[in-house]
């Protein structure tokens, strides 16, 4: 036992508590708000897709802020040039969140070769483009779960990192029991996060669907 927690206390990064305090902030703006304002989620999500990837490779604080102003900035001037590609945006930005989380998941306790990477850059781009046509097609209706999702996928990962190896897993579960009870707090935040949302619009999904 005391050897599988020293694997996932080495596993799970040691990042800037700034860091950590940002993909909190950020996430839970998306997840509790990213749907209020269409333009607002877009900046968000650009702006948390650009932190993680910077995360990603090791960046310095000062090169993660600049590549998710980036992100930010390039997401939400999209949408002003063309306002029909708003949706488009939006939901490639959700969905490449939660398709890295998703392949954390599904990578979880695995090795971390070359392959998992290979995969990664296979996967991740999948989702963010099938969030993309979804967001386009169901607009707020999915955009108010995509936000949800993606947002209490980044509370997770900012309060795993925060915290000490007994909530390590939220960061990155090491083993399929962690990657179950990881799914589960991730379904319950976003579908709180969902309800959050749907209540302060006063349009529920049943209803857009009548639309």
């Amino acid at each position: 036992m005391g050897h599988g927690t020293t694997i996932a206390a080495d596993h799970r990064p040691k990042g800037s508590p700034v860091s950590e305090l940002v993909l909190v902030v950020l996430g839970a703006v998306l997840c509790f708000a990213g749907a209020a304002s269409v333009r607002l989620g877009v900046l968000v999500a650009g702006f948390a897709a650009g932190w993680l990837l910077a995360e990603v490779f090791d960046a310095s604080l000062g090169t993660t802020l600049l590549v998710a102003l980036c992100g930010a900035g390039l997401a939400f001037v999209s949408t002003w040039l063309v306002a029909t590609v708003m949706f488009l945006v939006g939901g490639g930005c959700v969905g490449a969140i939660v398709g890295a989380k998703l392949f954390v998941l599904a990578d979880s306790g695995a090795g971390q070769g070359d392959a998992d990477w290979l995969l990664a850059t296979v996967f991740v781009p999948t989702v963010a483009v099938l969030g993309a046509l979804l967001a386009n097609r169901f607009r707020l209706r999915f955009l108010r779960w995509g936000t949800a999702l993606a947002g209490s996928a980044l509370v997770l990962s900012g309060v795993g990192r925060l915290g000490d190896d007994s909530v390590g897993l939220l960061w990155r579960p090491e083993s399929g029991p962690e990657a179950a009870l990881f799914a589960v707090a991730w379904a319950v935040l976003a579908l709180a996060g969902h309800r959050v949302q749907s209540r302060a619009s006063g349009q529920p999904d049943a209803e857009d669907a009548r639309r």
